[in-house]
């Protein structure tokens, strides 16, 4: 069956698009060329309650030309983030056999 309107088409330059509902403080919705979204957390260390950056999420095209989220964990214990996923598309690869998203789940330091 074959869409006469597909309301999901990109008309625009954006490569990314970003939703966030954030209870009530409210909601962001914006296309963009790359993002970097950090997400805490309250934990509680030395016996002091903190907010912690735990988790970050980063979009930019890379330079193949491929367009990437990644998703770092980070711990106070660490020296440095982690990796804990990458997702890729290609959407200039034309080819019908090409893959639309590709998942590298595997951790590596960031």
């Amino acid at each position: 069956m074959e869409r006469t309107s597909d309301v999901l088409s990109v008309r625009d330059s954006r490569k990314f698009e970003i939703h966030c509902h954030a209870g009530d403080a409210g909601e962001l919705r914006v296309g963009t060329e790359s993002l970097s979204v950090k997400i805490g957390q309250r934990i509680l260390r030395d016996g002091t309650e903190e907010m912690w950056d735990s988790v970050m999420i980063q979009g930019a095209e890379a330079e193949d030309g491929t367009f990437e989220i990644r998703v770092l964990a980070f711990h106070p214990d660490w020296e440095e983030g982690r990796q804990v996923a990458c997702v890729r598309s290609q959407p200039s690869n034309k080819r019908a056999d090409a893959d639309m998203l590709t998942f590298d789940l595997r951790q590596r330091n960031a």
